[in-house]
C-alpha cells in the first residue's frame, strides 16, 4: 500500500507542477486482494498442491478534473512516468447547458416565424392555421463520434522483385493500421448552426423543433341558380282534306 501511494503521490506532485490543485485529483480504492502462490510436496505416490499468501494485489484508479484540454497529454506524461497506464475514459461536463438550449430554441422559432411570413407573401396563410408542434434536444459527446479509419496502402512490386524465395518473387504483406480520429455531427440537416468551425473535438448539442400546418383548403364561391327555363307547350290539331280540295278541321281531345 505504501508503494502505490508513493507512486500516487509522485503522479500528484507532478500534476501540482502543471497547475492542477490537488482538489482536482481524486483517488478511488477499488480493491485489495490477496495473490496465492502455488507449493507442491512430493510424497511417495502422490503430490500435494497446498496454496500460500504471497502477497496482496491492490487497484485503484485516479479521477483528474481539468479544464483545459491540452492539458491531458502533460497529464499521460506524468502518468507513464510513475508506471501509471490504462486511461480508461474522458468525460466532459458543459455548465449553463439549458441556457445553451434557450439560445438554439429562441433561434429555431425565429426562423419559425421567417419561414411562416415568406409563405404568406406566396398566399399560403399559416398565421390562422391549425398546428402541431413538437421538438427534441439531443447532445452528442465527442467519445460518440469518433470513427474507425484504416489507411490505405498497397505493395511495391519493385520492392517485392529484389525479394526472392526459391527464385519466385516474394510479396510481404504489411499489416493495415487502423486508427480512430473524431468525426463531427455533419451540418446537411440544420437549417442553422452556431459555431460551425470546429477545430478540436467538443461537445456538440442540437434542438429539433418540427411543426405541422393544417391548411384548410379555400371554400368554393356558390354560384347562383340557374334561371328556370319557359315551359313549352305543344298544341296539336288535325285537318281532314277531302279529294277534292276541301279542309275539315277534326276535334282534338288533347
Amino acid at each position: 500500500d505504501s508503494l502505490i501511494n508513493q507512486r500516487i503521490n509522485s503522479f500528484k506532485a507532478s500534476l501540482a507542477q502543471k497547475r492542477l490543485k490537488d482538489t482536482e485529483v481524486v483517488i478511488d480504492m477499488l480493491s485489495m486482494v490477496p495473490v496465492y502462490h502455488v507449493e507442491v510436496t512430493k510424497q511417495l505416490f502422490s503430490k500435494t498442491y497446498t496454496e500460500i499468501p504471497a502477497g496482496f494485489e491492490i487497484q485503484k484508479n485516479i479521477h483528474v478534473h481539468f479544464k483545459d484540454v491540452q492539458v491531458l497529454d502533460q497529464i499521460i506524461t506524468s502518468a507513464a512516468m510513475e508506471e501509471i497506464y490504462d486511461l480508461i475514459k474522458v468525460d466532459y461536463y458543459v455548465k449553463n447547458v439549458e441556457a445553451i438550449y434557450d439560445s438554439l430554441r429562441h433561434l429555431a422559432t425565429e426562423l419559425l416565424a421567417d419561414r411562416v411570413a415568406q409563405f404568406e407573401e406566396i398566399g399560403v396563410p399559416l398565421k390562422d392555421q391549425w398546428r402541431y408542434v413538437t421538438d427534441r434536444q439531443v447532445v452528442y459527446f465527442p467519445l460518440d463520434r469518433y470513427t474507425t479509419y484504416e489507411s490505405v496502402s498497397s505493395t511495391s512490386i519493385e520492392a517485392a522483385q529484389k525479394k526472392r524465395r526459391g527464385g519466385e518473387t516474394y510479396v510481404p504483406r504489411r499489416k493495415k493500421n487502423k486508427t480512430l480520429f473524431y468525426n463531427k455531427v455533419p451540418y446537411t440537416s440544420y437549417d442553422i448552426v452556431v459555431n460551425p468551425e470546429i477545430i478540436e473535438p467538443a461537445v456538440q448539442y442540437v434542438y429539433n423543433l418540427q411543426v405541422r400546418f393544417e391548411v384548410e383548403r379555400p371554400k368554393e364561391e356558390e354560384k347562383p341558380a340557374p334561371a328556370p327555363k319557359p315551359e313549352t307547350k305543344i298544341k296539336t290539331e288535325y285537318i281532314l282534306v277531302s279529294p277534292d280540295g276541301k279542309t275539315t278541321r277534326l276535334p282534338n281531345n288533347d
